[in-house]
């Protein structure tokens, strides 16, 4: 019990920025299989280790697998390419601020919100103790409490939203996406 509790306070303090409205429906479905590649995996264990074994660094080999699927699902995707384009046409100068990190800092952000991304399968077990959890941790805008109190797969949705456009909006930075 309290290693759940504990989960729960990291992902939500985590993701407690994320919770915006969205009104388009964009992204891959839980369901995308995630199979290990060796090619771009490769380049992303790479630049964050030096070297290539994917053990001595804080990218897995599972992790570069993982965020390499993402990445190939997003851009078969009609509405995250198009998002991606207005993002980088209203944010320029933001996402050439953020382009001063290193790719180091880049990934570690891709791996923080794809562990996210992964624990919220957990978090969301117990739909309505997510809200409570979520609503006790501050993480959710007053406005929208009674919202996500009456249909928890909506602050779900949102949740799962807000981290993909995170970690999109990190791949892009990265040079990952175009």
């Amino acid at each position: 019990m309290n290693n759940y509790n504990s989960i729960v306070s990291i992902l939500l303090l985590l993701t407690s920025f994320l919770l915006v409205s969205v009104s388009g429906q964009f992204g891959i479905p839980k369901t995308v299989p995630i199979s290990l590649s060796q090619q771009n995996g490769e380049e992303m264990m790479d630049v964050s280790q030096g070297s290539g074994s994917g053990k001595q660094g804080f990218l897995s080999d599972q992790d570069a697998a993982d965020m390499e699927a993402i990445i190939n699902e997003a851009k078969k995707d009609v509405e995250t390419m198009a998002m991606i384009t207005k993002m980088k046409s209203e944010n320029k100068e933001h996402i050439a601020e953020l382009q001063t990190l290193s790719p180091a800092e880049i990934l570690g952000g891709m791996k923080e919100t794809l562990d996210n991304m992964k624990l919220i399968e957990y978090l969301f077990q117990d739909k309505q103790r997510a809200v409570r959890e979520m609503e006790k941790e501050g993480m959710i805008d007053k406005a929208h409490i009674k919202k996500y109190r009456k249909d928890p797969d909506l602050l779900e949705q949102d949740t799962r939203r807000g981290l993909y456009f995170q970690f999109i909006s990190l791949a892009v930075v990265g040079g990952f996406m175009e």
